[in-house]
């Protein structure tokens, strides 16, 4: 696959991407809307006040999406660093003199020069066993490669070559950007299921208003699961 190829590649999963969430939002204000008119519609005594709550749910609803998608984005600021310590890396020195690390050190160096891009902040995720490993970044100046303990343990050096050679294709291709904006689509669309799941696990206990939190907390995980549905759409729909 060429440069443009991936360039086109890379617009349709943008636009993948956008349609889904698109559609997760409009499900998810539906299904708030929808709860607020059956929990609290009869208590109005008026088309005007069942348009305001309803006005007001949508807004509300909206900014709890936009805010977490903002708030994840901006956690991600600083590129790749953000992604790999968030995802329990921990750099590799330039100067270590542990066998398998400074062996990762020199592949990923080969390869950075051979591809005309900067040596990129490498991070290993120790308490990781499984073969794996992801690029994260903005830019090929702001990039960080991970590899996971068991990728160190269990391949030998031209297979950990392949290994990150194929990570830094998503350098050159500009994947890494569309993955972070992913990360933060995500987790504004499913920001109601952790508000739900915060509220059981710290709201509960006795007093009036014991129900009435259990119960939002309730129609919050049940709402949250649509973007939940539509966040395992995401996340095929852009890695196809």
């Amino acid at each position: 696959m060429n440069f443009f190829e991936h360039q086109a590649k890379a617009r349709s999963s943008t636009t993948r991407m956008v349609v889904l969430f698109a559609l997760a939002v409009g499900g998810i204000v539906l299904a708030v809307d929808l709860a607020v008119l059956l929990l609290l519609g009869t208590q109005l005594g008026s088309v005007g006040g069942v348009v305001g709550l309803l006005l007001v749910s949508t807004v509300g609803t909206l900014a709890v999406i936009g805010l977490g998608s903002m708030y994840r984005l901006a956690s991600l600021r600083d590129g790749g660093e953000s992604v790999a310590l968030q995802m329990g890396g921990t750099e590799v020195p330039e100067n270590t003199s542990d066998f398998q690390l400074r062996r990762l050190r020199n592949v990923v160096e080969e390869i950075a020069i051979a591809s005309g891009v900067p040596v990129p902040k490498l991070y290993v995720m120790e308490h990781e066993a499984a073969i794996n490993a992801f690029a994260a970044g903005y830019s090929p100046s702001d990039a960080a490669v991970a590899v996971t303990r068991g990728a160190l343990d269990r391949l030998n050096r031209d297979e950990l070559q392949g290994v990150i050679a194929h990570e830094f294709s998503h350098i050159l291709n500009g994947d890494m950007r569309l993955n972070i904006r992913l990360m933060g689509t995500l987790f504004g669309i499913m920001m109601l299921s952790i508000v739900g799941q915060r509220v059981l696990m710290y709201g509960r206990g006795g007093g009036k208003n014991g129900g009435a939190i259990l119960g939002v907390a309730l129609v919050a995980l049940v709402v949250g699961s649509i973007g939940a549905f539509f966040g395992r759409m995401i996340k095929a729909g852009v890695s196809r």
